[in-house]
């Protein structure tokens, strides 16, 4: 769980985008106290110069001065208590090498920065981070480059009624306390159906016997496309972080995809949750 968490992993790059996931994690580290641990991946050239040694010796020197500089940056927490950070640096292909660090190092949540892209499948978050999204079995926490100040003021849940979203929400409920923010929980339906009624006044219903959470509110909202209706809400209610289930079939995958990406720019303003469902019997 991310408000119990004890170890935050902060894959980069040393770009500007980094260094704001570097700025959330140390506000959540701070509100759990949790640690820092920056992992910075070089990616060896194919066309090896006969002094890859040297070039790699130079390559991880480097990397040591922007790790040290970035473990600077992190002080001490809003109450004065100061903030563990370390360092790595693992030589390979990125993607694998963080899904590897996410295991050997025992990291609760992953925080990353996401670049724009401007073509390809990954053109919402980036190639690395979309992979990372996809495939961690850790909650991931993305934050778009063009974000300055932490904000989780007014947190997004969405939700498509399956099988772990009411675990998923208590997480979410959990995370929203140490930081005092409200929770809006959506469903965007296509059509108005009857069962869909079923369904959330029954998530409401639960919600509101299990003592979920107080600063909490329910919306269902009505339109042609899943992901304009998010991205309509987050616009008119000033939401701050949008929390996404991942499940082996799921929107999020589908977020991904380019075809969503020209009319979703609020996607790449606003910092994405990603919680793990688990895989439910039948999906692909």
């Amino acid at each position: 769980m991310i408000s119990s968490a004890k170890r935050i992993l902060i894959p980069t790059d040393f770009s500007e985008c980094s260094k704001n996931a570097l700025k959330y994690a140390t506000a959540i580290a701070g509100a759990v106290g949790a640690r820092i641990t920056l992992l910075h991946v070089i990616d060896p050239p194919f066309n090896f110069p006969a002094n890859i040694d040297g070039v790699l010796d130079y390559l991880q020197d480097n990397a040591e001065q922007h790790l040290e500089g970035m473990k600077d940056s992190v002080t001490q927490n809003e109450s004065g208590k100061k903030i563990k950070v370390d360092s790595k640096i693992r030589i390979g292909k990125p993607v694998s090498q963080i899904l590897e660090a996410i295991d050997d190092l025992n990291i609760d949540l992953i925080t990353l920065g996401s670049v724009t892209e401007n073509s390809s499948r990954k053109a919402l978050f980036g190639s690395v981070s979309t992979d990372i999204l996809l495939k961690s079995h850790k909650p991931v926490l993305a934050i778009p480059e063009n974000i300055t100040s932490v904000d989780f003021s007014k947190i997004l849940f969405t939700t498509n009624f399956r099988h772990h979203d009411l675990r998923n929400l208590k997480k979410t409920a959990d995370f929203a306390s140490l930081f005092d923010s409200s929770i809006h929980v959506l469903h965007v339906s296509e059509k108005s159906h009857l069962s869909t009624d079923i369904k959330f006044r029954g998530l409401k219903e639960l919600a509101t016997e299990k003592k979920v959470y107080k600063k909490i509110d329910f919306h269902l909202k009505t339109g042609k496309d899943f992901f304009e209706g998010i991205s309509e809400f987050v616009k008119d209610n000033s939401i701050s972080m949008i929390v996404m289930n991942r499940y082996k079939k799921s929107v999020v995958g589908m977020l991904m995809e380019k075809n969503h990406t020209k009319k979703l720019s609020t996607y790449t303003t606003v910092p994405i949750l990603v919680l793990i469902g688990d895989k439910e019997k039948g999906s692909s």
